[in-house]
């Protein structure tokens, strides 16, 4: 509730639409734009109303010409849009069938196939009709990307009656140019050389009419960038476009990204039996499995180490000569590219001797992708010098680029990478890593202002290599993007050496800024969780209280209130050793609230009750006797006195007049709790002047906040469509600036509405859309 400084938000997911263009949604769009009635239209094109609802709904593929042109006269569309609404109508002329033919030995992958398939299928429903399915299959050379493709592609066969076209993009070393790649889905459609058109945007546009109105499968295997896919994507609901890279194409708006990882163990062995034989792997179990590591759990060097096993042979053989590193790469050369080799190439030009240093030190790096400034760290250079040396490696095929400044290692490749490194190597590179999210967590607090505890126990020096970045919210995206890893890092080296542990307690106490401002509170809190069980409250009572006081709230945000005021209590124990006032009274107001919310409020009441005393004498605790005041009304609300809450609520008001931002988040707590303690009536006036305060501010996430507010008070009422309201702009506002955390929430309120108006597949699918946002950032929806 009160942080060590001030409370941020910042938007956390993004999201995309395809402009499409099937009878359905043209249908829809233009009756719409019209203001018409299905009944109206229907009276006006002398059509039935039940004809205008099966075309709607798609269940009607390829209505007449005449049908078609007497809803154009009725809806008076312009030649364009009647042209476009003719074409989409059109029953295509030929049915192409041009898929490779499927692996005979394709195992396991069940969930990629699972959620590839079951998005393909979606493309007839009604409910999925108004946008284009688009699924983006990326991964390193040899994952299966392309087998999966077509495999899924053969088994939804019947879901693309109009047929099936496959293309290979050739990928980076020979790319198709976009023109020759339209050209070549044209032909696959049936249209005559002689009117394909030698530009690009006219092709586009031929092709989008040509498949309009069909349903098609399209797989683009092998694409570079999304430019050369983006003008093959078909423009209408019904066909669907597959699409597998080595590159992510997170540019490809509306797309189902599906990342293809290497095969599980069970997966690589059934792989393996295919390959050799399953009776040879159910007889030699631990030689196939010592194989399937050797070969990275990668299919395409399996299928080659299979093949380099002699015939009546056993396992054993082709497991130890791949568990020599020596030999390995050799035997896997062809699935390889040959990485000795190329590191060989490497070292003979003087000019590239510093690649082949680097990729050595980066195949340290642990995961094995990684960003470009990690890197930097690790090999000590500077951003300009390290990008250059890892885009040679790029070129030799020892890195790969999934997007613009991250890089990926792959575990058969780090072998080569590791030859000869020590374990004071690996401790080197571990320790610059470390210090590198030191330092950009620190930059943060730097670029935020945040409160003095942190800013004097810091050491300047900390955020020296991060200095470069200037803008707060590039540097928190950097760090979004990479926040799993900086959990698992902080997870080892508080179980590594006095140094590790020591930067750990620092990362952790440097996440005050990241993890409120991007809602990363999973991550907040494991930082902190892991910082808690090293750092000595006698020996750093500062870094002590700041570990504790963020765990704290990081588990309030995830409404784990007993544990939250637990770590709390710790943090303010520490408080008192300080000797801070502000920061003890900033522990005992955030303890109270978190008992409040546990509903201990006796424990609550004696917390503030110290606070508000502290606030009496002390003066750099005055600033903070709102929040106390605010708190002191939720407690008298949680203990069953709600008449005595508006009291200190108008106190805590009345003491922030000046400050529009916290006057404006006071109203919306004080409006949450009274709503929360049966006062609802009351909470509507509280919380529409915290919204109207809002308005013309550019605080998005707080005026999302402050809408989903106001509508529980209105559901609580009874006055739904009045909730339904501010509930649709709160959503409106998360979608626009990319808040997950309010898109998410404003979709459970929405579908809960729903639901209690008797509106239910409304409500399910606000709910279900809710719970994909939730899933999609790791976390689960709030009770």
């Amino acid at each position: 509730m009160v942080a060590r400084g001030p409370p941020r938000l910042a938007p956390g997911r993004t999201s995309g639409e395809y402009d499409v263009s099937g009878v359905p949604e043209l249908l829809r769009r233009h009756r719409a734009d019209a203001g018409l009635t299905q009944e109206q239209l229907a009276e006006l094109a002398g059509l039935s109303v039940e004809a205008i609802r099966t075309l709607e709904l798609g269940r009607r593929r390829y209505p007449r010409a005449l049908t078609v042109s007497s809803l154009a006269n009725a809806l008076q569309l312009p030649d364009d849009e009647r042209d476009l609404l003719e074409q989409a109508a059109r029953r295509p002329a030929e049915t192409p069938d041009r898929l490779p033919a499927a692996v005979t030995d394709f195992v396991g992958r069940t969930e990629p196939v699972r959620t590839l398939t079951e998005l393909l299928r979606r493309t007839g429903e009604p409910a999925h009709a108004t946008s284009v399915v688009i699924s983006a299959v990326t991964g390193m050379s040899g994952v299966g990307k392309t087998t999966l493709a077509v495999h899924v592609g053969h088994l939804v066969e019947d879901e693309f009656p109009d047929g099936r076209i496959y293309l290979n993009l050739r990928g980076e070393t020979e790319p198709i140019p976009p023109l020759q790649a339209t050209a070549s889905l044209l032909r696959a459609l049936g249209v005559p050389a002689q009117e394909i058109p030698d530009d690009l945007a006219a092709a586009t546009a031929r092709y989008r009419t040509a498949i309009a109105g069909r349903r098609v499968l399209v797989v683009l295997d092998d694409a570079a960038t999304v430019d050369q896919v983006a003008p093959l994507i078909p423009g209408t609901s019904g066909s669907a476009a597959v699409i597998t890279s080595r590159r992510l194409l997170d540019q490809l708006a509306g797309a189902l990204h599906l990342r293809l990882d290497v095969l599980s163990d069970d997966e690589a062995l059934h792989l393996l039996g295919e390959v050799v034989g399953a009776a040879l792997v159910a007889a030699e179990p631990e030689a196939a499995l010592t194989v399937v590591h050797a070969c990275g759990n990668l299919p395409l060097a399996l299928r080659i180490a299979g093949t380099r096993l002699s015939a009546d042979r056993p396992i054993q053989e082709l497991a130890d000569r791949l568990a020599d590193a020596s030999t390995r790469l050799g035997v896997l050369a062809e699935g390889e590219t040959g990485v000795r080799a190329s590191i060989d190439d490497l070292r003979s030009v003087p000019a590239d001797r510093g690649a082949a240093d680097a990729f050595a030190v980066l195949a340290l790096l642990d995961p094995g992708e990684f960003p470009l400034r990690v890197a930097a760290a690790a090999l000590g250079r500077t951003l300009d010098d390290t990008e250059e040396l890892l885009d040679r490696l790029v070129d030799v095929h020892l890195l790969e680029a999934p997007t613009l400044h991250r890089y990926r290692l792959h575990d058969l490749v780090r072998v080569v990478g590791r030859e000869g490194a020590s374990t004071q190597d690996q401790r080197v590179v571990g320790e610059r890593v470390l210090r590198c999210y030191l330092a950009m967590l620190w930059r943060a607090d730097e670029l935020a202002g945040e409160a003095p505890m942190s800013a004097a126990w810091r050491d300047a020096a900390w955020a020296e290599q991060a200095r470069d970045l200037t803008e707060l919210e590039e540097v928190l995206d950097w760090l979004d993007a990479d926040r799993s890893t900086l959990v698992e890092l902080v997870r080892r080296a508080v179980r590594g050496t006095a140094e590790d542990r020591q930067l750990a307690v620092g990362i952790a106490a440097g996440m005050n800024v990241f993890g409120p401002a991007r809602q990363r509170w999973l991550e907040w809190r494991d930082v902190n969780r892991a910082a808690a069980e090293v750092v000595e409250l006698r020996s750093d009572p500062v870094g002590a209280a700041l570990v504790h006081f963020d765990l704290g709230l990081a588990l309030g945000e995830l409404d784990d209130f007993s544990a939250a005021a637990d770590q709390l209590a710790l943090a303010t124990e520490a408080a008192r050793l300080i000797g801070k006032p502000r920061f003890l009274t900033s522990s005992l107001v955030n303890l109270a609230h978190m008992l409040e919310q546990a509903d201990r409020a006796v424990e609550g009441f004696r917390s503030v009750q110290e606070a508000l005393e502290l606030i009496a004498r002390e003066p750099e605790a005055a600033e903070l006797g709102a929040w106390a005041q605010l708190t002191l009304g939720m407690l008298y609300g949680r203990n069953g006195e709600p008449e005595r809450q508006l009291e200190p609520f108008e106190r805590a008001i009345a003491l922030v007049q000046d400050d529009v931002n916290v006057l404006c988040r006071m109203r919306i707590s004080a409006g949450s709790s009274l709503r929360e303690c049966g006062q609802a009536a009351v909470a509507v006036p509280v919380l529409l002047a915290a919204v109207d305060g809002i308005r013309g501010q550019d605080r998005w996430g707080v005026l999302a906040e402050a809408l989903c507010e106001l509508g529980a008070a209105y559901g609580e009422l009874g006055k739904h469509p009045e909730a339904l309201e501010v509930y649709s702009e709160s959503l409106e506002i998360a979608v626009e600036h990319e808040l997950w955390h309010r898109e998410a929430r404003a979709r459970t309120l929405l579908g809960r509405t729903y639901l209690a108006m008797g509106r239910s597949a409304e409500g399910q699918e606000q709910l279900g859309l809710a719970e994909e946002v939730y899933a999609a950032h790791g976390t689960t929806p709030p009770p």
